[in-house]
């Protein structure tokens, strides 16, 4: 008797089952591809979402900037309107009280005679037109001077809107360079992952 054994054939039930392993091996390995590639469209189109969203963020904020800049100088404005319409009235103040002295002086002018009641009397009409005149200039300059108030308070409202625009366009900028960082950190991750 030979002291060497001879090796035992392998039988077709075994050979059939490492048939049927390393198809599955192949095909768990084709999955985790496939999945490994959609994945990175994914990310890519997150990605892509993340960037449009960023400069939507960007023109949204540049947006906000522009009104804002428009509204501080609408301000502006407004407020050179409004002192503009006080010197108005204050010199139609002054205008007004000059008047009222040459109207007192031509009412003592009246009772010394007659015929320099006559001069009086002409030039008492000619202040007391002039009054008018002044007294319209003044209700004007007040006119004035409320639509330029008016003006200032829209302008002071709408800066406010524009600061708090611009407020979230940088929240939405902010946001969007988030994403893109969690984006890019993701796909890091998932080429680490396929490389293991």
């Amino acid at each position: 008797m030979s002291s060497a054994q001879a090796t035992p054939k392998q039988s077709g039930t075994e050979r059939g089952q490492e048939g049927f392993e390393g198809q599955r091996y192949q095909d768990e390995g084709t999955l985790a591809r496939l999945a490994m590639s959609e994945l990175q469209r994914d990310l890519h189109r997150v990605e892509d979402q993340a960037r449009m969203a960023q400069q939507d963020a960007q023109g949204s904020r540049q947006v906000a900037q522009h009104a804002r800049s428009a509204a501080q100088q609408a301000q502006v404005q407004a407020r050179q309107a409004q002192s503009q319409a006080q010197q108005a009235q204050s010199q139609a103040q002054q205008t007004q009280n000059l008047l009222q002295q040459a109207q007192n002086q031509a009412q003592q002018a009246q009772g010394e005679a007659q015929q320099a009641n006559q001069r009086a009397q002409q030039a008492l009409g000619q202040v007391q037109q002039a009054q008018n005149q002044l007294q319209q200039a003044q209700n004007e300059a007040q006119q004035a001077n409320q639509r330029a108030q008016g003006a200032q308070e829209r302008a002071d409202q709408s800066s406010q809107q524009a600061q708090q625009a611009e407020d979230q366009a940088l929240q939405a900028h902010n946001q969007a360079q988030q994403a893109q960082t969690d984006t890019g950190q993701i796909r890091m991750a998932a080429r680490q992952l396929q490389r293991a």
